[in-house]
């Protein structure tokens, strides 16, 4: 029961950092105009503990190659992108996913 219960604080305490952290890109987004739809681009992130981000890798792309490109510049903006609560939640590397609106 514990660890069942551990086991759900962890995968929140995940989402809530990568939910941190695609706000932060979010804000340093500039979005190419006439995009259809909600595409979906996923980035593969590797990071430094510090947050700073050491390369970006386009891992699924939304079909649009300027909104794929928007997002990797700010990515790179976004760093160093933003700690988890919990120092044992880091990940030196992340994949994040990118839909322009959110759902």
């Amino acid at each position: 029961m514990q660890a069942e219960q551990a086991a759900a604080e962890a995968k929140r305490g995940q989402a809530e950092y990568i939910e941190k952290i695609r706000g932060k890109i979010r804000g340093n987004i500039t979005l190419p105009p006439g995009i259809q739809g909600n595409p979906q681009a996923e980035f593969e992130v590797t990071q430094l503990p510090s947050g700073e981000v050491l390369e970006v890798k386009l891992r699924r792309s939304s079909g649009n190659a300027a909104l794929d490109a928007a997002v990797e510049r700010a990515i790179h903006k976004s760093s160093p992108l933003p700690k988890p609560a919990k120092p044992e939640l880091f990940e030196r590397v992340l994949k994040i996913p990118y839909k322009p609106r959110d759902d």
